[in-house]
Order: structure tokens, then C-alpha cells, then sequence
């Protein structure tokens, strides 16, 4: 009986991945920011690249603000399970909200994508939280693989059903993927909602308001014990660095692909259904060999070839080139974020879950800020995505470097600093 709940839990916190990926896919990565460009922006040139820079870093300047404080809260109040779900259904509701934003409405396009990036975000903090409650420190990584596999899977299914909406490249019928995804969004994450257990609360009648006022406080005192957790502190700088191009890859490539390679829309739909589909085995993959060999020694792989991918994409004349590095670039997506969390799972304490979690989102959420806005200032100052591009390569360069500073992680549950 205990056995099948555990199975009931790890599923249903999987189904949620597949769920909430469909925002990433078609709100982040996908369509929103090629109909932003192009529609909403029309006329504005390489201005629209800076724009949705912007809307990219306000976001996640938010989320870098309110991870930390939202995770201590959900840690001392055990109302993380509700925390999640007020994300999921915050998130949903201004997903389908985007179908009323036309040409030239810039503000309300910017407006309701930061506010629902800043909850899909800051619900991802509660998500990853749920990581060390469903595994042992040895199937983390494993565990943190088949997440984003299926997180992957969700992206292929959300493209493969909003395909006929894109065939032919109409700006009215691709506003209607944007309710698709809400729907979508809702529907695979009701499991979760249900299903994931429910922690006791830590501080009996802690209300909502003296649960963040304590949650701020718990924040200001790991700050000042960070310097007893060297390890996680070089590798959250680290993280900072490389996910400053992860951000970047994933807010730019759709813009990427459709102004400098020429991709039609439907090249697009092809390219995406590719990338997701070969993101499945390399999350697994890349999972799997960081339990057998670590997290680090894989990060370090994983940011080799992201090195080449930025320099690759940066090179690319041709669509069958740009294919080819893009596909790479897939394989390493998901990889690096989930191996990223499974080194985090391994380093932090069992009652500072969230907290931590939220430290290691605040890092990654900081760096994804200053991606897109910095391709966008490259790509209007110089006039060509291409430089823009080959920036994206050097920064990942720099975060292996700063990698190579890390010590591989001591499971914390174990018994063992990580000093």
C-alpha cells in the first residue's frame, strides 16, 4: 500500500512536469515570442528583440526576489502543496488571457507575460521541492531525468495539438494556442493537485502573513550561513553563469531561427517536435550516468557541448546546419537543468528543502534575467543576431570555469557537509 503511494506520488508529480512544460514550450520558448516579435511588435524592427528582452528579465527579477522568501514560507508553514497549486492556477488564467492581446498592444503583451512568468516560475521553487521528499539521494538524478523527459513529452503533445492552429502562420488562429495551452496546462496538472502529499506544518497556526514575515527572516539567516556552505555557494555562482545562456537559448531561438535562418512557421512546428523529442532521451540519459558517475563530471560535459552550440549557432548559414545544432542544444536543455537540481537535491538540508530550493532558483532566475536583455541590447546595438549569438557561447565558456571550482556533492542526507 505504501509502495503504490509512493508510485501514485512520483507519477503524479512527473504528470505535473508534462503539464506545466506546455507554458514553457508555447509561452516562453515557442510561439508567444515569434507572435510577440512579429505581431504584437509589428514595424519595430530589431526594437522588438530589446522588447521582449525586457519582458524576459522584469519577469524573472521578480521571481529572483520572491523564490528565496516564497520557498522559506512554504518551508515553515508546510503549505508548499498549496503554494504549488495557487502557481498552477495563477499561471493558467493569465495564459489564456494572451488571446486578447492583437497587434500594437505592447504593454498588455509584456504586462500579462510577466505576471504569468513570475508565477510559473515561482511555482517551479515549490515543484523542485517535492524532488528530495520522493527519492533517495541515489535516484535523484534518475528521478529529476524521467521529470524532465516528461516535461518533454508534454511539449511534444501541446505542439502536436496545436499544429493545426499554426499550418498556415495566421496571427489569428495562433492566438488561440494560447487558451490550447491553459487547458492543457490545467487538465494534466489536476493529478498533482490531488495526488502529492501534503506536508505537516512545521509552525502550528502560522498564518499566511507571519509565514512570509517568517519566511523573510529565514532568509536573512541562511544569508548569513552561506559562507558555511562553500561548495553550494561556488556552485550556485557557477549556475548563475551558465544558465545566463541557458535563459538566452530558450527565449531566442524560435526569434532566432524564423529572422536570421529564415524558418517559416510550419519549419518551426517540425523544428520543435524535433528538439523536444530528442530532449526526452538526453534528460534520461544525462540522468541516469549523473547517479552513476555525479552531477559534476556530467554538468561539465553538458556545458562543453553547450559551448559549441552558441559558437555553432552563431556560425550557421544554412537550415540543415542550424538542425544539427539546435538538436545538440536540445539534448543539453533539459539535461543541465535536471542534473543542475539533482546536485542541489544532493547538497541541501532535509528542513530546508524550499528555502534552499529557492536560493537555487533566485541564482538561475537572476542569471535568466540578464540573458535575454543582454542579447537584445547586442542584437540592436550591433544590428545582427549572429553577434548576439556568439556572446551566448562565451558565457557558457565562463560558467564551466567557474564549475571546474566545485567539489563533486556529499548527499546532506547522509549525515555529511558539504563544506
Amino acid at each position: 500500500m505504501v509502495l503504490a503511494k509512493a508510485k501514485l506520488d512520483r507519477f503524479s508529480w512527473l504528470l505535473y512536469d508534462f503539464a506545466n512544460n506546455s507554458f514553457s514550450v508555447m509561452i516562453v520558448t515557442f510561439v508567444y515570442p515569434v507572435y510577440f516579435k512579429n505581431e504584437v511588435c509589428a514595424g519595430l524592427g530589431n526594437l522588438g528583440d530589446l522588447l521582449w528582452g525586457i519582458s524576459g528579465t522584469f519577469s524573472l527579477l521578480g521571481v529572483a526576489f520572491l523564490s528565496p522568501i516564497l520557498g522559506a514560507a512554504a518551508d515553515l508553514s508546510g503549505r508548499k502543496k498549496i503554494f504549488l497549486i495557487a502557481s498552477g492556477l495563477g499561471c493558467i488564467l493569465l495564459t489564456s488571457q494572451l488571446v486578447w492581446v492583437g497587434r500594437g498592444m505592447v504593454f498588455w503583451g509584456m504586462a500579462i507575460f510577466i505576471a504569468a512568468n513570475i508565477i510559473y516560475q515561482t511555482g517551479q521553487v515549490f515543484y523542485n521541492a517535492f524532488l528530495p521528499d520522493l527519492a533517495a539521494p541515489q535516484e535523484l538524478g534518475r528521478l529529476s531525468g524521467f521529470g524532465w523527459a516528461a516535461a518533454y513529452l508534454g511539449g511534444i503533445a501541446i505542439v502536436l495539438l496545436a499544429q493545426p492552429l499554426l499550418q498556415e502562420g495566421e496571427p489569428e488562429k495562433a492566438r488561440l494556442v494560447f487558451p490550447l495551452t491553459a487547458i492543457f496546462f490545467l487538465i494534466f496538472s489536476l493529478p498533482a493537485f490531488w495526488f502529492l502529499p501534503s506536508t505537516a506544518k512545521r509552525e502550528a497556526g502560522l498564518a499566511w502573513g507571519d509565514a512570509f514575515s517568517a519566511g523573510l527572516k529565514q532568509v536573512r539567516s541562511t544569508l548569513k550561513r552561506l559562507d558555511q556552505y562553500r561548495q553550494l555557494t561556488r556552485f550556485l555562482l557557477a549556475y548563475f553563469v551558465y544558465m545566463e545562456g541557458v535563459s538566452t537559448v530558450v527565449y531566442y531561438t524560435s526569434i532566432y531561427a524564423r529572422d536570421t535562418l529564415g524558418f517559416t512557421m510550419v519549419e518551426l512546428v517540425r523544428l520543435y517536435l524535433g528538439l523536444q523529442t530528442v530532449g526526452v532521451g538526453g534528460a534520461v540519459g544525462f540522468g541516469y550516468l549523473s547517479d552513476r558517475i555525479g552531477p559534476r563530471t556530467v554538468l561539465i560535459l553538458i556545458l562543453v557541448l553547450w559551448s559549441a552550440v552558441g559558437v555553432g549557432a552563431a556560425l550557421a548559414t544554412s537550415k540543415g546546419v542550424f538542425w544539427f545544432v539546435a538538436l545538440t542544444g536540445a539534448i543539453c536543455l533539459a539535461s543541465v537543468q535536471a542534473v543542475s537540481r539533482s546536485m542541489v537535491g544532493l547538497m541541501v538540508e532535509p528542513d530546508q528543502q524550499a528555502e534552499i530550493f529557492g536560493f537555487y532558483g533566485i541564482s538561475g532566475k537572476l542569471s535568466s534575467a540578464f540573458g535575454p536583455l543582454l542579447f537584445g541590447l547586442i542584437s540592436l546595438l550591433s544590428g545582427s543576431q549572429r553577434v548576439a549569438m556568439l556572446a551566448v557561447g562565451l558565457i557558457f565558456v565562463a560558467g564551466l570555469f567557474l564549475l571546474l571550482r566545485v567539489e563533486e556533492p556529499v548527499p546532506k542526507r547522509e549525515g555529511t557537509a558539504c563544506p
